[in-house]
């Protein structure tokens, strides 16, 4: 049977709406970039890699991992903030980028609350105050005692300015009265590589790579700044139990897009990246790491930037302390 031109055109059009609707929501539809804002080799790059290699059989398309280190991570923050919010680019933020910065320098060049989508939670960790095995250090006390004979001579590196480990130091430093040195890195992996070759004394080290250089006796551990001693270090006392109280904080990790990120991205992000920090494997990975999972998505997870946010902006009023 032969039907008019018009009928014809009038039966294609649904199918026509239909395959249109499923291009449209097709996300994704090409490789996604995933920002690292240090360089490779810390953990920040090690829990990107993770996810992003989760990320890719499960989203039928590659997530390619690309490490923009400086300025603390700011570099990368402002890079991504400045992106379309079609799910293409992504962050992985941490309370340096997405918290402390906002507060501590003068102009971060974005907002961390209201230039980002937050997508969910990855993991948290606390950092260890550890020196070159040649310094003659066994305590924090000693320590305290040195630095204050010989002001401005000890230093300490760190991932960069505005980071925990930078902010641990800060801390330390105002909480115990000495004059240390800051020397800033693009990344914890080259901090260490000088704190183990003896080029700086100290750092607040993570405690994978840390707990097997410690084990190894490349590097000696002093205290560990949290409220409680890690299981993997049970005879390194907190910095409370050495004297020194204040100097506490963890490190995070989430997973962002820029402000405005579209439903159908933001969806399904949320959804895979739940199921990867939810699944065995990533619990035995942030294992191997010394960190734990950051289970948070949603109001929950705004309201924990929210705070971390307010806290920082806190410490900042209190100490006085800027990064520039």
């Amino acid at each position: 049977m032969h039907l008019p031109r018009r009928c014809m055109l009038a039966l294609s059009l649904p199918g026509l709406a239909m395959a249109s609707t499923v291009r449209a929501q097709a996300w994704p539809e090409r490789p996604i970039t995933l920002v690292i804002p240090f360089a490779p080799g810390a953990f920040t790059d090690a829990v990107g890699r993770f996810v992003a290699s989760a990320l890719t059989p499960r989203l039928g398309q590659s997530v390619l991992v690309e490490n923009r280190p400086g300025a603390g991570g700011s570099i990368a923050a402002r890079s991504v903030a400045r992106v379309a919010p079609d799910g293409y680019t992504l962050l992985v933020g941490t309370q340096g980028t997405n918290a402390s910065n906002a507060s501590l320098l003068r102009n971060a060049g974005y907002d961390p609350i209201n230039d980002f989508t937050p997508v969910h939670g990855l993991a948290k960790i606390v950092g260890t105050l550890v020196c070159n095995p040649a310094r003659p250090w066994r305590t924090v006390a000693e320590l305290v005692a040195d630095a204050k004979q010989r002001p401005g001579r000890i230093t300490y590196g760190s991932s960069g300015s505005g980071t925990v480990q930078h902010l641990l130091g800060e801390m330390f430093r105002l909480s115990a009265g000495v004059d240390i040195v800051h020397v800033p890195y693009r990344g914890s992996a080259p901090a260490l590589t000088d704190l183990l070759a003896g080029a700086i004394d100290l750092m607040f080290e993570y405690p994978n790579p840390g707990i097997e250089n410690i084990r190894a006796g490349r590097i000696r551990p002093l205290a560990v700044a949290a409220p409680e001693r890690l299981d993997g270090l049970p005879e390194v006392p907190t910095m409370a139990e050495a004297g020194i109280r204040g100097v506490e904080a963890e490190t995070w990790f989430a997973l962002f897009g820029p402000r405005g990120l579209k439903a159908e991205a933001l969806d399904r992000l949320a959804r895979e990246t739940k199921a990867i920090v939810a699944s065995e494997e990533f619990a035995a990975f942030i294992h191997r790491q010394g960190a734990s999972a950051l289970m948070l998505k949603d109001q929950a997870l705004r309201d924990f930037l929210a705070s971390e946010v307010a806290k920082w902006r806190g410490f900042a009023e209190a100490s006085g302390f800027r990064l520039d």
